[in-house]
């Protein structure tokens, strides 16, 4: 900054050059993967589109398996450019929630032929801004077939995922599918819940999406979960029919965790539950949780997603 009198003073832009960021990216990644070279957490470093071809361009990265580039600033342009790295083709795990990404990268991706992270087990792409259409484009892709787990909760996921979720059948190793604060209507649940995928899964997470007793006589009645071992469907909008419904299932006998705490039902409902002729293999069952004792529930990072009381101001 040049400084002169009478208010004229002249200020330097600070911004770095490609250069510069490239070679402090370097070092930075060098020092990281000298700890573990496997793992490159990058969580919280206002990672932007530029800073991810840097990385992707480092020729380093052979060894990582994890990826973590969570809490950043990462947009739908640099979605390509992770998932066609050939210095990434071996990465397992990748991270990319609390970013910008909006839905149309995710579509890219999904509709992409020069995929090159052909070994993905879990992506994480939860609390995002992603599109319900961008979200069922990606599950009736065929880039992801060894998929393990995948996180598309906190997004604007609803009808179309729902449906595409249903009709799928390109995830054959998908064991884990969080969708925590959806928009799924009856419909579509019914759908959703008639597809093979259902079948394979162990692990199911709807929080938070509406569910009222309909909803849950659809899940509990529904002819799949044979390999379904944990059921999360806190803070929902079902009360003691669908609870007295969910008491009764059979097919959902194989359940060993559920989570339905925060949900209308009285004692009635939880008795129903509770005291289950059906779901006798549970190890752990909620019915009741509070915020107080499980800040898991609550998203400070975006407050506005939050479940109100009221039903109706969702």
């Amino acid at each position: 900054m040049g400084i002169e009198r009478g208010g004229n003073s002249q200020y330097e832009k600070g911004e770095p050059s490609v250069e510069q960021k490239t070679a402090k990216w370097e070092e930075t990644l060098r020092l990281l993967l000298a700890a573990d070279p496997r793992l490159l957490k990058l969580s919280g470093k206002y990672i932007a589109n530029d800073d991810v071809t840097i990385i992707c361009n480092y020729r380093g990265l052979e060894k990582v398996r994890i990826l973590d580039l969570a809490d950043n600033q990462i947009s739908d342009d640099a979605l390509s450019v992770l998932f066609e790295s050939e210095n990434l083709a071996q990465v397992e795990e990748l991270y990319l929630g609390i970013n910008f990404l909006a839905g149309q990268g995710l579509t890219d991706v999904a509709r992409s032929n020069q995929i090159k992270m052909k070994n993905l087990r879990t992506l994480v792409i939860s609390d995002n801004h992603l599109t319900d259409s961008s979200v069922a484009d990606f599950m009736r892709s065929e880039n992801f077939s060894n998929l393990e787990s995948l996180d598309v909760g906190w997004n604007e996921i609803g009808n179309e995922t729902a449906k595409a979720i249903g009709e799928t059948t390109s995830f054959s190793a998908l064991k884990k599918l969080e969708m925590e604060r959806g928009y799924i209507n009856l419909e579509s649940l019914k759908k959703m819940v008639q597809g093979n995928l259902m079948d394979q899964l162990q692990e199911l997470n709807l929080a938070a999406n509406k569910l009222d007793d309909e909803g849950l006589k659809v899940l509990a009645s529904a002819s799949k979960w044979k390999a379904l071992k944990v059921l999360k469907i806190s803070q929902n909008m079902f009360g003691d029919e669908g609870a007295k419904a969910l008491g009764k299932s059979t097919s959902l006998g194989g359940l060993t965790h559920l989570y339905a705490g925060r949900n209308y039902f009285g004692a009635e409902g939880a008795k129903a539950i509770y005291e289950s002729k059906t779901l006798t293999n549970l190890k752990t069952l909620v019915l009741k949780e509070g915020v107080e004792n499980d800040p898991g529930l609550v998203n400070y990072s975006r407050p506005e997603l939050l479940r109100p009381d009221d039903p109706n101001s969702i």
